[in-house]
């Protein structure tokens, strides 16, 4: 057998001083396993019988004094029929876990990020904490109890809803003592949250840079309106056909249900802002928080977890959502028809979304039958490729119309290659 490194195995040729760091990294992560008595090349080296009493003697004292909260149900230890000991960790509960000679702060907690272990700050040791308690950001008492909210009353008014001081507490904006609480405080004129908006050139230039501020109620049906004018449409003529074919860059409900689930499921106790970010070839949409007490595979099975259950309930109840736990359901059947995926990806403590742009298109030099489309109209100039590079590319022979606040403007599919999924 042959063993490899990766994000959950860790190898090791013979028993070394720092393994608590390793066991604790683990413990902090998503668990994982270690085997000691492999070579550099993975290949089993074995552990010898004399060293067996010992190193388990080691291990032991490690996860019984070394290491805190206690960790002993979370590790196993057995060789296995190559003689390489099998340490198995399992995910912690009580995170976070740290060296019980240097307690809970960055010189004594760490994770495992990649194949590497990564010494953790002070903020984050506190986020672990949290999550392992069940601790609610929503229920906590607000800072600032000088609260207004104007939005939230036109919003409620909109849909016939009561709204007041008398249903502050039913709706938890306010707790049994009558103090505004977090989840009063997103909801207000003096919301602290700012959601960042820009759309870049090939270049990596800004061509709009754009800030929303305020009632997250606000900013979410501001931030939704703006967002669709970028949403171009192009329409083609395909030749044997009568009707032209329209696309949208971002189809369906991918754009709105991406923007929506960043402001509903993002962690806003990080000191962290909500970026929606407009490239040529994809939008990517960013909130911090990762996958609510859950994993990514399940999040895209369907499975509901909340991060923060009064604003979605809220979210809902004004219309601005449909379905719970069904966004991300949503952005994936919106690109069921084309080759061209979302992504979603969990990186350290922040979610992203990564929609293809159906509008940007690769084309293939020389091939004037690759794609058989009529001109609708007269298409506009076409800018050039980026300053210092040499393009071979032509831009697809479809005209366009545009709706980003000027109607009836044509337009050409900007040269550039295809859009490749990012990485993060």
């Amino acid at each position: 057998m042959r063993y490899e490194e990766s994000d959950k195995v860790k190898l090791k040729r013979e028993m070394v001083d720092h393994l608590d760091k390793e066991i604790v990294a683990f413990l902090n992560a998503r668990g994982g396993v270690i085997y000691i008595g492999v070579d550099d090349q993975g290949r089993p080296v074995s552990v010898p019988p004399e060293l067996r009493d010992r190193y388990d003697g080691l291990v032991g004292n490690l996860i019984g004094d070394a290491i805190a909260p206690s960790c002993r149900s979370k590790v196993q230890l057995a060789y296995n029929e190559d003689g390489v000991l099998e340490i198995r960790i399992e995910e912690g509960d009580q995170k976070p876990y740290y060296l019980a000679s240097k307690g809970p702060r960055p010189g004594g907690t760490f994770v495992r990020l990649g194949r590497s272990v990564r010494q953790v700050d002070q903020e984050e040791i506190l986020h672990p904490a949290m999550d392992s308690r069940d601790y609610s950001f929503e229920k906590g008492v607000s800072e600032r109890q000088d609260l207004t909210f104007r939005h939230m009353h036109e919003n409620a008014e909109e849909q016939g809803l009561p709204f007041g001081p008398d249903k502050f507490m039913a709706l938890g904006i306010q707790d049994a003592h009558g103090k505004f609480t977090n989840l009063g405080l997103l909801l207000s004129e003096e919301s602290p949250v700012v959601v960042k908006f820009a759309v870049y050139t090939e270049g990596m230039d800004f061509k709009v840079k754009k800030e929303f501020r305020g009632s997250l109620v606000h900013i979410a049906r501001s931030l939704l309106e703006y967002v669709e004018m970028f949403n171009d449409t192009s329409a083609r003529i395909l030749q044997g056909q009568a009707e032209r074919v329209e696309t949208k860059s971002f189809p369906g409900a991918s754009m709105r249900e991406a923007v929506l689930n960043a402001i509903c499921h993002a962690d806003y106790s990080l000191p962290s802002s909500i970026k929606i970010e407009l490239h040529p070839g994809y939008a990517r949409i960013i909130n911090p928080g990762n996958v609510f007490h859950s994993t990514l595979e399940a999040a895209l099975n369907g499975l509901q977890t909340f991060r923060n259950p009064g604003l979605v309930r809220i979210f809902d109840k004004l219309g601005l959502i449909e379905n719970y736990g069904t966004g991300l359901l949503r952005i994936r059947e919106a690109y069921e028809n084309d080759p061209r995926k979302p992504e979603f990806q969990v990186i350290d403590r922040y979610f992203f979304v990564t929609l293809p742009n159906l509008n940007y298109e690769e084309a293939v030099e020389g091939d004037a039958t690759k794609n058989p489309i009529l001109e609708e109209g007269p298409a506009a100039a076409l800018p050039p490729p980026p300053s210092g590079a040499t393009s071979s590319r032509r831009p697809s022979s479809a005209s366009s119309r545009r709706t980003q606040g000027c109607p009836g403007r044509r337009w050409r599919t900007p040269p550039g290659p295809r859009y490749a999924r990012s990485k993060g």
